[in-house]
């Protein structure tokens, strides 16, 4: 018995087999976490290798139909406040592309699921892409059946922005109208 304890009764066997229980069951977590952290490493150096591939192949799909790579994997930095408080991250593209005088900011997807424009990641990629690079228009290249396709966001007009549509048309037909009296021999 140790020092007046009375009900542990523990032999050196129970000792043993303590020790041992709490070994095998660290040397086991050191091998779990060692394994998944391997097989996770590997999980992305493979995706990392699909995508490069992909994007590659993207390059001369782009090419092979009329366009001209501006840049690759360019960054742009946004800020955002809120409250008072302003926060700054990065929006990567894939490509920034140029045909016939227009700019394109090019997504290569090469996933089961995400490249449809009807997948909600997708398409909020697709939305930042448009309001920080300010593009003439977002194409969406699906590497799965190598396909290029315009995304095209269409916002309802705002009151300003019906107000000045109006504005200029009233302009317009004045001017018409100003222009035609003077042409009939007006203001004699």
């Amino acid at each position: 018995m140790i020092s007046g304890v009375k009900f542990l009764n523990i032999n050196e066997n129970g000792v043993s087999i303590f020790i041992l229980f709490v070994g095998g069951g660290i040397v086991c977590l050191v091998l779990y976490i060692k394994i998944s952290n391997w097989l996770r490493a590997k999980r992305l150096r493979k995706r990392f290798s699909k995508s490069r591939q992909a994007e590659k192949e993207a390059e001369k799909i782009l090419r092979k139909n009329g366009y001209t790579i501006i840049d690759a994997q360019k960054s742009k930095p946004l800020l955002i406040t809120i409250g008072d408080k302003i926060h700054r991250y990065l929006v990567r593209i894939d490509y920034l592309a140029r045909k016939k005088r227009k700019v394109y900011v090019v997504e290569v997807k090469s996933g089961e699921k995400i490249p449809y424009i009807t997948n909600r990641e997708t398409r909020r990629q697709m939305l930042e892409y448009y309001l920080a690079y300010q593009p003439s228009g977002i194409l969406l290249l699906n590497m799965k059946n190598k396909s290029i396709s315009e995304v095209k966001f269409q916002f309802e007009s705002t009151m300003r922005q019906k107000a000045i549509k109006i504005v200029y048309f009233l302009a317009g037909a004045i001017f018409s109208l100003v222009l035609y009296y003077l042409l009939q021999g007006g203001w004699r």
